[in-house]
């Protein structure tokens, strides 16, 4: 009797519960992630923004001209001559030089300070014309050795003059010997006596005492100390 198969058993897998969607567990919602497309915008304007000034500046800073300077120190009051201005190779940043085509409109002009060595000019530094006030005086005096500073006087130096008897005479105006005729006066101009013993300077003083000063220069009764440079006298050269 050929074998029979094995009757299929009739046990069923137990069945699993439904389960109750109330009963699972939450799942957390995941970040939203917000677009800020003017965000994005802005970040791309300001990258932009930056790389064009970076290459403004590196521009610019080989963006050189030629500027007027000082060849020299030029003093307070001093006449400006062609050989005193030179030229120097500067980036144009904006300050308030000279270009050197405009020379020649300074030639001629007057030193309204001390201007130093190698410094960039500016149209500040200098006046047309006269330099004298209206209510100053240009006084010559000529000096010996025993009536100057040992070192030679020039222009810009601040003095003081004193009245002086050097033969123990009386004075010219009878004012004791010593007595302080300048408290502080600006040279203008200075040079050698023609004798070489001395020198002469031309001094800016006081129009109301500018007699008494030329009635001592005449008689060669005034002697000069040199005051320092910060000193500054009742008049002085005219300034823009």
């Amino acid at each position: 009797m050929p074998p029979t198969a094995a009757p299929r058993s009739t046990l069923r897998e137990p069945s699993r519960p439904a389960q109750d969607p109330r009963s699972a567990p939450a799942r957390l919602p995941g970040p939203v992630r917000e677009r800020r497309p003017a965000l994005v915008a802005l970040g791309l304007v300001l990258v932009v923004a930056g790389a064009l000034g970076s290459a403004l500046v590196v521009h610019r800073s080989g963006d050189r001209v030629d500027v007027l300077v000082a060849r020299h120190e030029i003093a307070p009051g001093e006449q400006v001559g062609a050989d005193d201005l030179g030229v120097a190779r500067v980036a144009a940043d904006g300050a308030a030089v000279v270009p050197a085509s405009a020379l020649q409109n300074f030639v001629g002009t007057y030193a309204t300070a001390r201007i130093p060595a190698d410094t960039l000019v500016n149209r500040t530094m200098f006046l047309a014309g006269d330099t004298v006030p209206a209510d100053a005086a240009v006084v010559g005096v000529v000096l010996g050795p025993e009536q100057r500073p040992s070192d030679a006087l020039g222009a810009g130096d601040v003095v003081r003059a004193y009245l002086v008897a050097g033969d123990g005479s009386s004075t010219v105006s009878g004012q004791p010997a010593g007595t302080v005729l300048l408290q502080a006066a600006r040279v203008v101009a200075a040079g050698a006596g023609g004798d070489g013993s001395g020198g002469g300077v031309s001094l800016l003083v006081p129009a109301a005492g500018a007699a008494e000063v030329v009635a001592a220069a005449a008689a060669g009764q005034v002697a000069l100390v040199r005051l320092a440079d910060a000193t500054t006298p009742p008049v002085d050269l005219v300034r823009e």
